[in-house]
């Protein structure tokens, strides 16, 4: 009788610490579902599809994009541009960019031995843009006059962007996400965490929302 007490009281650290284990992962599994809800409703996880943003971002990055933040002069954005006839696709299906935000309403921008020069609207001068993102200056283009409720977007890549001086401008209300700085910062960590939060996702059946952008 008594050696079975003993067992009985040997088991009992064991199964105590098994219930705190059962917990905290029941916690974990708890907190990743409310944590995706939530990141599913501030935002929507965007994937780079090919350089021209490089070397600001690179093709297979994961971004977070908000579309509840106004967009501003300098932003990185998403630009739905699956009407566009510029950037159709054949079969109608979802066509995404990712650009910066250069010009809006009223200002002027023009491109003289691949530098920019913005003039705002209502101001009197060009001032040069100074852009620490680039790798490179390339291109020259005349001065464009931003139209009414129209944006001007560039890729960071200007050697290889298919954008604003080939499409024209196009409307800002085509644009559907802006992507914060902090999260261009942390993309890498984004990135590794949006692999295994899907992975997780798609295991317990949970929609995440993933776009792909270029």
């Amino acid at each position: 009788m008594a050696e079975l007490l003993n067992r009985k009281k040997r088991k009992k650290p064991v199964a105590i610490a098994v219930s705190v284990i059962l917990a905290l992962l029941t916690l974990l599994v708890l907190g990743f579902l409310i944590f995706s809800i939530w990141l599913n409703q501030s935002y929507f996880v965007v994937t780079v599809d090919g350089s021209s943003m490089n070397d600001t971002l690179k093709s297979g990055d994961r971004l977070y994009a908000s579309p509840s933040v106004k967009a501003e002069r300098g932003n990185i954005i998403i630009i739905d541009a699956t009407q566009h006839p510029s950037f159709q696709k054949n079969d109608g299906s979802e066509r995404l960019l990712i650009k910066r935000l250069i010009a809006v309403e009223g200002d002027s921008v023009k491109c003289e031995e691949g530098f920019l020069y913005l003039k705002k609207a209502g101001e009197e001068t060009y001032q040069k843009l100074e852009e620490s993102y680039l790798n490179q200056t390339t291109g020259y283009f005349e001065e464009v006059i931003v139209g009414e409720g129209e944006i001007f977007f560039l890729g960071d890549n200007r050697a290889n962007s298919k954008d604003a001086r080939e499409s024209g401008c196009m409307k800002y209300t085509d644009i559907i996400g802006v992507v914060p700085n902090w999260a261009v910062k942390n993309k890498s960590a984004i990135t590794g965490w949006e692999k295994f939060r899907k992975s997780v996702a798609d295991f317990f059946t949970v929609d995440t929302l993933h776009r792909t952008g270029e």
